[in-house]
């Protein structure tokens, strides 16, 4: 009896591995119905001014539609929105919704290959983020943005002598600074946005298709996620060259090369604060199963965020998880 019961649910277990996409064979009218509302969110989009919010929306149906029946529908349905939005949209519009299209055909293959949740919303960040840099530095070329430095330096001047005058205790110089290290930092600041609009979109695109039995990616438990050895090691080279870009720049601080490595280092130090965050994690699950240490840890990690980014560093170029799991299951 115990062999049947085992045969049959090997057997199950195989047939919901050949599946690919779905747990359950989808309805013809379902994919219909789902085609057409990706229309019309572009057209809300459109008329409504919204494609912010139309286009994240738009990665569920498209998606679904694409597990669906492939690319012999995904490429029309793709194609009929970009003649829609060619003929009544912005630049911009028409640029944020090509971006979601990617993304779209990015989450059912990660799906297709069982990626994982991590690495989906990593692909994710990086391609809106490389995208909007892109289009920005396009625009620039072609004249449809225009950059003038006076009139900038201008503007702040001009607010920042009026919050001197509002506030006479406030010091003109740590303001006329603090706007010098927001110019510098707002890749990083980009960059760190773009991460939580990719975590929403993710774990809201893989809700709704979990709905409608697609096979979905899990994300891995926050203690279990560690920074490569190799990120440790580029992180000492970025930040050493640092130095010497900074030396060589002198007085010019805006220059190429110096802002491109502040930045560079600006993200690895925030990849290894999460680091240090997920290694104090883990030894609070190793030393209790409370979850009150977690909500307190992440607040410690906003204040005292260099000590975290110390742990995260030696967890990864030390391995320190690791190390106490084999010390672990030695004793």
């Amino acid at each position: 009896m115990d062999n049947n019961i085992s045969k049959l649910l090997s057997k199950e277990i195989e047939e919901l591995m050949k599946n690919k996409f779905f747990f359950r064979t989808p309805n013809n009218m379902k994919i219909l119905a789902y085609a057409v509302s990706y229309l019309i969110l572009i057209l809300l989009g459109i008329f409504l001014n919204i494609e912010v919010i139309t286009a994240f929306l738009s990665v569920f149906p498209l998606t679904y539609v694409l597990g669906a029946r492939g690319l012999n529908y995904y490429i029309p349905l793709i194609i009929s929105g970009g003649v829609i939005l060619s003929l009544f949209a912005s630049h911009n519009m028409i640029f944020w919704f090509g971006i979601h299209m990617i993304i779209a055909y990015i989450v059912y293959r990660t799906i297709y290959s069982r990626g994982s949740k991590l690495l989906l919303v990593a692909i994710v960040n990086t391609i809106i983020f490389l995208g909007i840099a892109l289009y920005v530095f396009l625009s620039i070329k072609m004249g449809t943005i225009t950059i003038d430095r006076t009139q900038i330096l201008n503007f702040i001047n001009s607010y920042v002598n009026s919050m001197v005058e509002m506030n006479q205790g406030v010091d003109k110089n740590m303001v006329l600074d603090s706007f010098s290290n927001l110019q510098k930092s707002f890749p990083v600041t980009l960059f760190i946005m773009l991460l939580a609009y990719s975590l929403v979109l993710v774990h809201y695109t893989l809700s709704m298709l979990a709905r409608e039995f697609v096979i979905i990616p899990v994300f891995p438990k926050f203690s279990r996620i560690m920074v490569s050895s190799k990120s440790a090691y580029t992180y000492i080279v970025v930040t050493i060259i640092t130095f010497f870009v900074e030396m060589e720049a002198g007085s010019n601080t805006y220059s190429f090369w110096n802002i491109l490595f502040q930045n560079i280092t600006g993200i690895l130090s925030l990849a290894f604060i999460l680091n240090g965050l997920f290694t104090a994690f883990f030894f609070v699950e190793q030393k209790s199963k409370s979850t009150i240490g977690k909500p307190i840890l992440f607040l410690l990690m906003l204040i005292f965020s260099p000590i975290f980014e110390l742990l995260g560093f030696i967890d990864s170029a030390f391995k320190l998880r690791e190390g106490y799991i084999m010390m672990k299951r030695g004793r």
